[in-house]
């Protein structure tokens, strides 16, 4: 065997072998235990911005109109009620010939939690004078809108009443006996009925009558 021949059969051998161990090597890899495949949970992502909540607006009545003709049907006394953004109450009268010409603011005042009303006889015989409830408070007035004195603009009955000790316990104002006569009902202090009286404006004399209207 010539030497040429002999570095042939070494060099296909020597393929041979790395063939061998290079299949041998894949037959490995291809059956090497693969770890678990470890799925990490995704993190969800959420919106960061806060969320801004408003208190909604409260909603504001419209203004409530109501109106007392007086007993000749010349003249009326007009109440409008508006509730304010918070949420008190403005009370407004005028007075006014029959027509709503001549009007005449004689009232306005804001409340929380007091209410005023127009009672059914508010108006003087001679329409000189009107009486309000400003809770179960009447309040007398001119209906010209002009004060008695410098420092009153209106009367409370029962602030008078009572400044007058006549030992009986005020009750209510039932409407008018004269031009300036404003009938009184009254309770004995141990709560049976007692007598009536008149109050006379503008001098806040107080009259006690025999017996209970």
């Amino acid at each position: 065997m010539t030497k040429r021949h002999q570095i042939e059969i070494e060099s296909v051998m020597l393929f041979i072998l790395s063939a061998g161990i290079g299949c041998a090597f894949a037959l490995y890899i291809g059956h090497k235990p693969q770890p678990p495949r470890v799925s990490l949970p995704v993190m969800q992502m959420y919106n960061s911005t806060p969320v801004l909540t408003t208190t909604p607006t409260p909603v504001i009545p419209k203004p409530q109109v109501t109106s007392q003709v007086s007993p000749d049907g010349r003249k009326q006394i007009t109440m409008m009620v508006t509730t304010n953004n918070d949420l008190t109450k403005t009370y407004t009268f005028t007075t006014s010939d029959a027509d709503g010409s001549n009007q005449q603011t004689i009232y306005s005042a804001s409340y929380a939690t007091d209410s005023m009303s127009i009672p059914f006889n508010t108006w003087s015989s001679d329409n000189k004078y009107v009486f309000l409830m400003h809770g179960n408070e009447p309040l007398v007035m001119r209906a010209d809108g002009q004060p008695f004195t410098d420092t009153e603009k209106n009367f409370s009955v029962t602030t008078i009443f009572d400044a007058k000790n006549t030992g009986n316990v005020y009750q209510e104002t039932t409407g008018w006996a004269s031009n300036t006569l404003l009938i009184i009902n009254t309770t004995t202090k141990d709560g049976s009925k007692g007598p009536s009286y008149w109050l006379e404006i503008p001098s806040k004399a107080v009259i006690q009558l025999s017996t209970q209207f």
